[in-house]
């Protein structure tokens, strides 16, 4: 079974670990006792973090590099980990994701090795939450502050954090409730109401500055949780992180969303209490004015944008004479049905969630659409009303058309063949668990698109198994296993980096990266083992 990769606790004290074959005890092949027996680490998806947890259990600070393969020499006797997966705050190798004990597929020629900072007895003596605390927030760019980026408006957005002259990213490794907590706190913005991962706010550039930090929520600044220190991480942008907090207040909020359903320009002053960093309250005003213009009597007020045709793609409405999304929560065949027919564009052949032809730019128009198939514009299924909704452009709504060529002459057939082979069809974002020995066990498959994919086991962890096992009606989460455990897979890799905060009611409502866009091959294709009710 898998360690760190399983819902009981580690029972035993940790495995000693050491440095071989190096100039000292700080540099080296990377071993550690098992039953008696010192052994290697294999380098199958070894990185920074998996080293910086080494260097840490041996009292020698961080790793500051990662040798080439037999730096330090071929280690012997037993390999006993495979494919490491470390999330950072690990006070041992052993706690750390991987195949198990003796599990691996690796050679001698491929045992890791690591290179840390040496930190002194007295430093290292400090424990394991090395924290870098920087000079206070002062008015200038001073090491530490922090910028909210691309939201809506200054209490949300892209995690941004000032250090040695640059601006840069967070990753979202390990990013939560206490750590937007901490940045929304920083910012004089509240409490925070939501974390984000996955780029939400968009990609952003230069630097990615930290990486797997973890807030205990009373730190008065983000630099002054653990992290795994400046400039050390293991992503890319796509993993960005972001916060939602409460900014103005609750009256503010109901005031101003008020405003944007008048039919005619208003002015609106509301004051709301913002709390600084030394907890003293000022009050900040929020004018704003919107003009919002009578819509006009059209036909045309469904479009599809950012298709390969003219028949699939994010499906945007009009209204009060500005064009929008549509969110993907309820979004379903019939909904799609409904678009195609409006837009002449013959039968549904699918629905798309999830920002699959990009994210849309300016309102969401329309939440939780609910058409029963027969209706003439979208427009007139239900939804909860013109600009309610809870979502963000991560999950804009789209479709495939079977396109106008098409529609006439075989819309009969088409529909015979859509109603006799509808309970047969599994919906999209379906799963199921393939090659294992009973149905909650097995390689991770998703309905996608009118056919089965995999998904990728990079960030797969026991989270994501407590989704799926819950969606397929199964027991609890015992394993998430990664590389293949239950053979490769075909066709599309649908979704990586996937990360389940845990209560998503099905892998679709994860944060991940968009659909089809990915780094991996089928040799990861990822898999879980769920208890049986």
């Amino acid at each position: 079974m898998a360690i760190g990769a399983t819902s009981e606790p580690e029972l035993l004290s940790f495995p000693e670990i050491r440095l071989a074959n190096g100039p000292n005890r700080c540099q080296g092949r990377v071993e550690i006792l098992y039953n008696g027996s010192w052994g290697t680490v294999c380098d199958d998806d070894w990185d920074i973090v998996d080293a910086n947890v080494v260097c840490r259990q041996l009292g020698c600070g961080h790793a500051i590099a990662l040798p080439a393969a037999m730096t330090f020499g071929q280690g012997s006797g037993p390999i006993f980990l495979d494919n490491v997966d470390c999330k950072g705050r690990e006070a041992a190798l052993s706690e750390c994701w991987s195949h198990g004990w003796g599990i691996h597929n690796c050679y001698h020629y491929e045992d890791v090795a690591v290179v840390c900072n040496e930190l002194s007895p007295t430093q290292a003596s400090e424990g394991p939450t090395s924290r870098t605390l920087t000079a206070s927030v002062q008015d200038g760019e001073s090491d530490g502050r922090i910028r909210l980026v691309s939201g809506p408006d200054a209490c949300q957005g892209r995690v941004e954090i000032f250090y040695r002259g640059n601006w840069g990213t967070v990753c979202d490794d390990d990013w939560g409730l206490s750590d937007a907590s901490v940045v929304c706190k920083q910012v004089g913005c509240g409490p925070a109401l939501d974390y984000k991962s996955n780029a939400y706010f968009g990609y952003g550039t230069g630097h990615i500055l930290l990486d797997n930090v973890n807030c205990d929520g009373s730190e008065a600044f983000l630099s002054a949780c653990y992290s795994l220190g400046w400039g050390i991480h293991n992503c890319g942008h796509h993993e960005d992180a972001g916060v939602i907090c409460t900014g103005l207040d609750t009256s503010t909020i109901t005031s101003f969303t008020t405003s944007l359903a008048l039919d005619y320009e208003e002015t609106l002053t509301a004051t709301a209490t913002v709390t600084d960093g030394r907890d003293q309250p000022s009050q900040a005003t929020e004018v704003a004015t919107t003009a919002l213009l009578i819509v006009e009597q059209e036909s045309a007020g469904v479009r599809l944008a950012n298709g390969n045709g003219s028949c699939r793609g994010r499906v945007e409405v009009r209204h009060h004479g500005t064009w929008g999304t549509v969110c993907d929560d309820d979004w379903d065949f019939p909904d799609a049905q409904v678009v195609c027919r409006e837009l002449g564009c013959g039968d549904a052949l699918a629905a798309t969630v999830l920002g699959s032809f990009g994210y849309g730019s300016g309102p969401v128009l329309l939440d939780n659409v609910g058409c029963g198939g027969g209706e003439a514009r979208l427009a007139d299924c239900f939804h909860l009303g013109w600009g309610q909704h809870n979502c963000g452009h991560h999950e804009d709504a789209g479709v495939i058309c079977r396109g106008p060529d098409d529609a006439g002459h075989h819309f009969q057939e088409a529909t015979a063949t859509t109603t006799t082979s509808a309970p047969t069809r599994p919906k999209d974002g379906s799963l199921r668990l393939v090659n294992g020995s009973h149905r909650c066990e097995g390689r991770v498959e998703i309905f996608y698109l009118s056919q089965w994919g995999t998904v990728c086991d990079d960030a797969w962890d026991l989270r994501d198994a407590k989704v799926a096992c819950r969606q397929l009606g199964c027991g609890h989460a015992i394993a998430a296993w990664g590389e293949a455990r239950y053979g490769q897979g075909t066709g599309y890799i649908f979704l990586d980096n996937l990360k389940c905060k845990g209560h998503e009611p099905s892998l679709l409502r994860c944060s991940h990266i968009r659909w089809d866009v990915h780094n991996c091959d089928h040799s990861e294709d990822a898999g879980a083992t769920c208890s049986i009710l």
